[in-house]
């Protein structure tokens, strides 16, 4: 019989967990690059899931041979993303919405993620999910993105609530790794777009393979034992 820590607050991240984003932002850069007479691989798309706005910029000006600054390329990369959201064309992964209200009802929940701030906002905007968070935080707005525990923490310090009593919910391997460092009991949902891997996943505590299996985990605040 497994037994689950007291719950009082669920973390969820957003890209490759809650929305369908890799492709449209392979997608993205995939056109940047091409406009440079440049190649933007499937093996560069995987290693930039979960990472800080930096890291990836820094990426896809390698690849376009330094063509455009830092502050070009994301902008250009973030405007085509802002479009997508937009135009509805960023599918949601299954579950995720009624994932999201059964957590609220019995938890405080907050969205974690690696996305610039414009595009989370985008994103809710779209989705409806604008009152459906606690708080709200980017890795920008923090010292150091994922994998760093960072980004959690802040969140957490904002919610009041201490790492061990605190769920996250992943799907990379970034973000994997950031949950187990800021101490909280770390749930993998694997996305073959993101592709965590078993050696990062064998550091999760419980891998799932959809958002719709949350709720039997945990049903409520007073159902945390199976």
């Amino acid at each position: 019989m497994k037994r689950y820590p007291p719950i009082q607050a669920v973390l969820f991240d957003l890209d490759g967990l809650l929305v369908d984003s890799e492709q449209a932002w392979n997608r993205a850069r995939i056109a940047l690059a091409k406009e440079f007479g440049a190649v933007w691989t499937e093996k560069e798309q995987r290693a930039q899931a979960g990472v800080h706005t930096d890291v990836w910029v820094n990426n896809v000006r390698k690849c376009i041979g330094g063509a455009l600054s830092p502050d070009e390329v994301q902008e250009r990369i973030v405007s085509s993303m802002e479009s997508y959201y937009r135009a509805g064309e960023v599918p949601l992964l299954p579950g995720a919405t009624e994932c999201i209200k059964h957590c609220r009802k019995h938890f405080k929940t907050a969205l974690a993620s690696g996305s610039p701030r414009r595009l989370i906002d985008a994103a809710l905007e779209g989705t409806g999910w604008g009152t459906f968070f606690d708080e709200v935080i980017s890795s920008d707005e923090v010292g150091a993105g994922k994998p760093a525990p960072d980004v959690y923490l802040e969140v957490l310090r904002k919610l009041n609530v201490e790492p061990s009593s605190a769920l996250v919910l992943e799907d990379s391997g970034a973000g994997i790794r950031s949950g187990k460092a800021a101490g909280a009991f770390v749930i993998a949902v694997p996305n073959p777009e993101t592709n965590p891997g078993p050696d990062v996943l064998a550091l999760a505590d419980l891998i799932l393979p959809s958002l719709r299996d949350v709720e039997r985990h945990f049903p409520s605040t007073d159902s945390q034992s199976h």
